[in-house]
């Protein structure tokens, strides 16, 4: 159990985070990326990688789907060794 030092501080902490104002909203863009090649890039950054994702995605699922399909038709997926019983775990 923490000692007393150890609860203060964490006191004074939330404390701190809860009466501390919050800096106003404003209702302009602050960032740079306000133009149409920017738009544009953030687009196509966000499609390649979704594309990326599910391709990773997919491979990983024909993959064990594969080694699941070999299991079950009693193939060896180890790499030819008869004697290990297939499969690499």
């Amino acid at each position: 159990m923490p000692g007393p030092a150890a609860r203060s501080a964490a006191l004074l902490w939330a404390l701190l985070l809860a009466l501390t104002p919050a800096a106003p909203a404003w209702a302009r863009p602050a960032g740079s990326a306000d133009g149409p090649g920017d738009v544009a890039l953030a687009i196509g950054l966000t499609t390649a990688a979704a594309l990326a994702t599910g391709l990773w995605l997919r491979s990983r699922y024909r993959r064990a789907n594969a080694r699941t399909t070999e299991e079950a038709a009693g193939r060896n997926t180890n790499g030819g060794d008869p004697g290990s019983g297939g499969g690499d775990r």
